[in-house]
């Protein structure tokens, strides 16, 4: 997700240099000094903040230098890795598609599996190379050459931060004033009446999301609560034409969409909303509740919303749904770090990434300035040190599998065929008032069965 943009270069606090990473050395050896790089401006506080307490620890000054937007940051890191002009650390997007590891050090013996133990479940699951990537990169001429060195099981970054969809965001101040504050409702029903009873009020809306990116409600939203309801073999049926989606028992979660865009909870204008633009809305005080992920998080602390003001809660199930147990989110990486190999404060760096991943004041100094989730296993001591808000976001992550694993554990194809577009572009439709669920719902059992019918499954 994009974040706000700034001006590249422009320097986040006085301490920032435009050295461009370039060490400076005295006859005693190294200058005891890290800088690091980020293209996320809302995290550039969390780092400055754990840099402090490891200057203290260690004697290391970090200097933070931010760079956005993403594609400004790229090009800034792809020049330096080729002109060898990198700073000690870098924050990258966890991907194991990274065309310059070739200047990175890796991490392959010392992030073993004891290491990896350290952090949740899935942390390191976009870092591992594949034995399949190394065979798709093999076989396709637009992967650069860099990629294709790479072998299976190597790790080139350590992740620091995680997160995952399905979550709501709830203004406090605004549902203060009917008396919902930090209220979670029972249900999707209950949700519905909520946003609703904030609406009718008439100064606020009741719900935002970026309802002008037609998968976003789907994605975020939909999928949990449709598998859910009829379970996630259900859900597979419905969307691998083993099923009809206007059977009276499978509509039922495209009936709530469209009571929940009927019922006047929606704020006005969403249908040409996307992600950033429905996060400043929401951060203005335009409505009570807000979809996003646990990456929002920060998104609206950086547009200058009082995040004080802010609960969360998971995406409510519909009642009578045939898996009643509470899920978890299962949580995905977000962003890692990197060491390049032209530091030459490598081991004090690693420390660095150690003490933000690992240690409970490194963990909550990163991790509450920067409004965060940590990749890594809390214990109590770590938990006990995390702002009530990120806490409540980390307890609604599990490792276990959960109802939102098996709906990402989907064939590829699932959700990404035309009939599947179609149908997104169609509750499009329903937010505006132009199609019933009734009518969306034959479409797609139609597409979906010409879709059949042409043996392009």
């Amino acid at each position: 997700m994009k974040r706000m943009a700034v001006m590249v270069g422009v320097l986040l606090t006085a301490s920032l240099f435009l050295s461009c990473g370039k060490k400076a050395e005295s006859a005693a050896g190294p200058k005891k000094e890290l800088t690091l790089w980020t293209w996320k401006v809302a995290m550039a506080p969390g780092f400055e903040e754990a840099g402090k307490l490891f200057e203290a620890k260690t004697g290391y000054k970090v200097t933070v230098e931010a760079y956005s937007p993403d594609d400004a940051y790229r090009n800034k890191v792809l020049g330096a890795a080729n002109s060898g002009d990198l700073p000690d650390l870098i924050n990258w997007w966890a991907s194991r598609n990274v065309d310059f590891t070739n200047v990175l050090v890796e991490f392959t013996a010392k992030a073993d599996a004891a290491y990896q133990g350290n952090f949740s479940s899935t942390a390191f699951s976009n870092s591992i190379v594949r034995e399949t990537d190394v065979n798709n990169w093999a076989n396709d001429p637009e992967v650069s050459n860099v990629r294709k060195s790479l072998k299976a099981g190597q790790i080139y970054q350590i992740p620091i931060d995680v997160g995952g969809f399905f979550t709501i965001y709830g203004n406090n101040e605004i549902l203060a004033k009917v008396g919902l504050d930090n209220k979670v409702p029972a249900d999707y029903q209950q949700f519905i009446d909520y946003a609703s009873t904030v609406a009718k009020a008439g100064t606020y809306g009741g719900f935002i999301f970026a309802g002008g990116l037609p998968d976003v409600y789907y994605n975020w939203m939909g999928r949990a609560v449709e598998a859910q309801y009829l379970s996630p073999e259900g859900s597979v049926a419905l969307w691998n034409n083993r099923a009809k989606m206007a059977d009276p028992a499978n509509i039922v979660p495209l009936k709530f969409f469209e009571q929940l865009c009927k019922s006047g909870a929606v704020l006005d204008g969403i249908a040409a909303m996307n992600i950033d633009q429905g996060d400043a809305a929401f951060a203005a005080g335009d409505a009570a509740y807000l979809l996003g992920g646990t990456f929002t998080y920060g998104n609206l602390a950086a547009m200058g919303m009082d995040v004080g003001k802010v609960f969360s809660f998971v995406v409510p199930m519909i009642a009578n749904s045939k898996i009643t147990r509470p899920y978890g989110i299962n949580p995905f990486p977000l962003t890692a770090l990197s060491i390049p190999t032209n530091s030459p404060n490598q081991d004090a760096a690693w420390e660095y990434i150690n003490f933000v991943t690992q240690d409970p004041d490194g963990i909550a100094a990163l991790c509450n300035a920067a409004y965060l989730i940590p990749a890594g296993k809390l214990d109590s001591t770590a938990l006990a040190k995390l702002s009530p808000s990120i806490l409540s976001m980390y307890n609604s992550l599990v490792d276990e599998k959960s109802v939102t694993t098996i709906v990402d554990d989907w064939p590829d194809s699932v959700g990404r065929r035309l009939p599947h577009e179609e149908l997104y572009k169609d509750m499009q439709r329903i937010l505006i008032g132009e199609m019933s669920a009734e009518q969306a719902a034959a479409n797609y059992d139609r597409n979906m069965a010409a879709q059949w019918a042409t043996g392009n499954q």
